[in-house]
């Protein structure tokens, strides 16, 4: 997967990796729990420590959640990762998902259009008064 980076000096505990992806620590463990992102290593102390790839592939995976892809699908992804799909099979999965947010994104910009001839006409009518 090409990750995004999110360079840290030294591996972080969870709270501040959360901070640092923007996301709450009860979405990182949901993600470790639905098989999503891996459990990072734990320091001495049994704490979950976070490096440079752990945090990495946590903001792709909240890249791709923020595009809309469903936690299926996310799990669906990681699976074939980690399965060692090659790179034609994980393009497939990202090709299938990117058609389904520019329909997504069609839709919107169909109900925005919409939307500002309306405000249009309202002030069109404001204006007349």
């Amino acid at each position: 997967m090409l990750l995004p980076t999110v360079p840290i000096a030294d591996p972080v505990t969870i709270s501040a990796a959360a901070d640092l992806l923007g996301i709450t620590v009860d979405t990182i463990r949901y993600y470790e729990k639905e098989g999503i992102a891996p459990a990072p290593d734990r320091g001495p102390d049994g704490w979950r420590r976070y490096d440079e790839h752990d945090l990495a592939w946590l903001a792709g995976v909240v890249m791709l959640r923020g595009t809309g892809m469903s936690v299926a699908e996310m799990r669906e992804y990681a699976a074939a990762y980690r399965a060692g799909a090659d790179d034609e099979q994980r393009l497939a999965l990202l090709r299938r998902h990117h058609e389904t947010v520019l329909r997504r994104q069609a839709e919107v910009r169909r109900h925005l259009d919409a939307l500002e001839r309306k405000i249009a006409a309202y002030e069109r009518q404001v204006d007349g008064r």
